[in-house]
């Protein structure tokens, strides 16, 4: 077993796709996954994996949360979040980790991710190294984190439920000078909005609607201010209001519930209150 990395999961809802996930990794490296479910099931599903450690949270507060909670009892060099919904081999988390030795100063690395569009402002120097491109922005569905140089910079803003934190965090990095690196030779798959059940979907997509409005004003207003932040939301307010209307008269009741929920994601945000919102699974 690997003793440079702890892989880390969020999970809810996650249970046939995490369990299939660990049987992929095998014993290679140790996991903790934090699942926001309360599903006790999970735990019972992965005893036999003695490298594995499922922590049950208490309360649901987001993936950001969730995380910190992984990653505050982590003792290894290194640690590397992946979102249930990547497609990665172990071979290819073994050449990240060998990435990560290579380079000894940044704060996050990641691979390539397939079909992803990298647009040139994402790029602060290509090739920094041959095939090593030194980053301002990247998908934060798989992550590896130099635990040393990441803890002055303090991981995830728990504010965020869901949605921006990672965008928040590869912020901080560029403001404390932490190096991000995504590596051209190191290919994932990102399936993207499937980590959990299908069943689930209909809710899961009003929840997704209210906390992509509320992190977004959030966000500009914590790195730039308040006026930037109204006219960053400004267009999905009206959008979502005239919809809101539009889907009642044509009694859609599933879009009129998404429009609803971005609107008050919008209006809860600008008034300074906490991202309260939660999914109503049981």
């Amino acid at each position: 077993m690997n003793t440079q990395v702890t892989i880390i999961f969020v999970t809810y809802h996650s249970e046939s796709r995490i369990v299939k996930y660990i049987n992929k990794l095998g014993k290679n490296f140790k996991v903790i996954i934090v699942e926001n479910s309360k599903n006790f099931n999970l735990k019972k599903k992965l005893k036999k994996f003695s490298n594995v450690k499922v922590i049950i949270n208490k309360k649901n507060n987001g993936f950001g949360s969730a995380a910190n909670l992984a990653l505050k009892q982590i003792k290894t060099k290194y640690a590397l979040h992946l979102d249930v919904d990547t497609n990665i081999t172990n071979k290819s988390i073994f050449n990240l980790i060998n990435a990560a030795n290579r380079i000894k100063n940044f704060g996050i690395i990641t691979a390539k991710i397939n079909k992803f569009n990298y647009k040139e402002e994402y790029f602060l120097k290509k090739n920094y190294l041959k095939n090593y491109n030194q980053m301002k922005f990247v998908d934060g569905c798989c992550l590896l984190f130099n635990m040393r140089q990441m803890k002055s910079v303090g991981f995830f803003d728990k504010n965020f439920f869901l949605y921006f934190e990672e965008t928040d965090l590869l912020q901080r990095c560029l403001k404390h000078n932490r190096k991000i690196f995504m590596i051209d030779t190191i290919k994932i798959s990102h399936i993207g909005r499937s980590a959990s059940d299908k069943k689930y979907n209909s809710l899961i997509e009003i929840n997704r609607n209210w906390h992509y409005m509320w992190s977004k004003f959030y966000f500009h207003k914590k790195h730039d201010n308040y006026f930037y932040a109204f006219i960053k939301i400004f267009k999905h307010i009206i959008s979502a209001f005239f919809k809101v209307i539009y889907f009642n008269l044509t009694d859609n009741k599933t879009k009129k519930l998404i429009y609803e929920a971005r609107l008050s994601g919008c209006i809860n945000s600008m008034m300074l209150k906490k991202s309260w919102y939660r999914p109503k699974i049981n």
